[in-house]
Formats: structure tokens, sequence, C-alpha cells
């Protein structure tokens, strides 16, 4: 297929329930289970679609902060956990025995997968579910809520920005905020955090008037965009929430779970075969749906 700008694919075109709804199930889905195959099923699943939506170039970056997080996690869990066998390998220093563990390794990488994975699917989220559609689907409910979830996105976001703004002035006044010593670095990071903590303060405050003077708050405001269920909308959530039932179905069968360390002997296990067709399935729907949505309109 080729390669659409975000706003033009049918996933983003969906009603923002719809949308909410799919997200909540796919989230859920994945916390459903903790052997290494639905991990790693996960993790493909989520990687095809963050391609699709975000770009090759915004999974790359991800991709870069996410391995060290998972290499992070791994380290503590096999230090940690020394309790259980099979010992792929065991050394000494000193009075300190150390034993690397089948169990600990493979805990480890499912742990970090699955933290993993909760990143790539809010980093699709925000794509797919940006701050009017996240205040669309929230109001209703939980207005109050709806606006601090926004504004918090949109800090972070300005919280980037800024940083990215300021480490180029820096630069273009022959000023290296990364070079020097370790020393050197925590008192540059230090100035550049002071700023920022000031930027924000002042914006907060400027925004809190602006939202004020507006009413906000006062009594239902009106959305920027009136949003209409279609017949795709109800053909795709019908869809996610039957994928979904099945995927909590086999965890209810103990499919795709394991409940101690100990357990996490083997990467793949009969029984995870339904686990992962509903996890897999789940995540791979928006693809699925966009090849439809093609072939129905050409």
């Amino acid at each position: 297929m080729n390669k659409l700008p975000t706003r033009m694919t049918f996933f983003y075109q969906l009603h923002p329930v719809v949308s909410a709804v799919y997200f909540f199930e796919a989230i859920l889905s994945l916390l459903l289970f903790n052997h290494l195959a639905t991990a790693l099923t996960g993790y493909v699943g989520l990687l095809l679609v963050g391609i699709f939506y975000t770009g090759q170039s915004a999974v790359w970056r991800q991709f870069k902060w996410n391995l060290s997080l998972l290499l992070m996690i791994v380290f503590f869990n096999v230090l940690l956990n020394q309790r259980f066998g099979p010992i792929l390998c065991q050394f000494s220093v000193g009075d300190v025995s150390f034993k690397l563990t089948l169990p600990a390794l493979l805990y480890g990488v499912v742990m970090g997968l699955m933290l993993v994975e909760m990143l790539m699917a809010f980093a699709v989220l925000n794509v797919i579910l940006p701050a009017p559609k996240l205040v669309y689907v929230l109001s209703p409910v939980t207005p109050k809520l709806g606006l601090l979830v926004v504004m918090s996105m949109n800090l972070v976001k300005t919280f980037s920005h800024t940083l990215a703004s300021l480490a180029m002035l820096q630069q273009t006044r022959n000023v290296q905020d990364n070079g020097g010593g370790v020393l050197s670095r925590i008192r540059n990071a230090g100035r550049l955090l002071r700023i920022l903590l000031e930027d924000a303060l002042a914006s907060g405050m400027e925004t809190a008037r602006l939202m004020d003077a507006r009413g906000c708050g006062v009594g239902k405001r009106t959305h920027y965009r009136a949003y209409h269920w279609k017949v795709s909308d109800w053909a795709f959530m019908i869809a996610s929430t039957l994928i979904f039932v099945w995927a909590v179905v086999s965890r209810i069968q103990s499919a795709g779970w394991s409940t101690s360390v100990g357990e996490f002997t083997r990467g793949w296990m009969s029984q995870d075969l339904v686990a992962l067709s509903g996890l897999g399935g789940l995540l791979l729907l928006p693809l699925a749906a966009e090849g439809v949505y093609r072939a129905w309109t050409n």
C-alpha cells in the first residue's frame, strides 16, 4: 500500500469514540498476557502500526529510547531474580556470586517489552486522537479530566519543543551544552531546566487567565468540529469488540499468562496460539481495515 498522510487514513477518520474504545481495548489486551510469544506479537504488531501511521523516522527515534529502557529492565530483572533455574551461566566476584538464569532473562525481556508496548501504543494514540478529539470524547463524561489530559499532553509537547529550541540557540552562540565533564553537563542541564520551568509556569498562568476570560467551565461548550457516526464506524467497533472478547476469553482460560517468574522457562506454549491470534488480530485490525477501505473505494 502506498503511504498516505495520516489525516487521510481510514483509522484517523473514524469517529473519536470508536478510536478511543479501540485504544482502550488494545492497551488492556497488551496487559492481559505476559508470555514471550505474546509480548513479541504485540511488539511486532505495534511496530507495523506505528510505521504506517507515525512514519519510520518517528518509530526509529522512539526505538532508540525504548531499547535503552528495555535493556535496563532486563538488567535489573536478571540481577534481582536469581532464585529459579535453569542457570545459563554463573560467576563470582569475591564473596558475591551472580547467576544468569533463564526465567529471569525471559521475564525481564517480557516486562521490558510490555512497558515499551505501552509507550508505542500511546505514541500512535497521540497521532490518531489529537487534542480536539480527546476533548470531544472526554468532555461529556469528565470535562475536567479531559481538559487536564489535553493540557498535560500539550505541556509535554511544548516542553520538548522549547528544549530543542534552546539547544539550537545555544549552538548559534557557540555554547556546547553536551561538552565537557560530567559536572559541567549537569550544570548546563540544570540551567536549561530552570529556564524551561520558568517558561512553563509563565505559560501556565497565561493559559489560566485566557481560559478564565473565555468562560471555561462556566457552562456547556461547543466543539470545534462535529463528528457523525457512519456505517464504517459501527463495523470497526463491532469487529474490535469481538476480537477483544476473544482475547479476554483466552486470558480467562489461562492462555498466554504465567503467575510466577519460575514458570518463564519457555518462550512458547501450545495454548498461546489462541492468545496470539486475539492480540495480533486486534493490533493489526487498523491495517486490515485500511486495506479493505482502499479496496472498497478503488
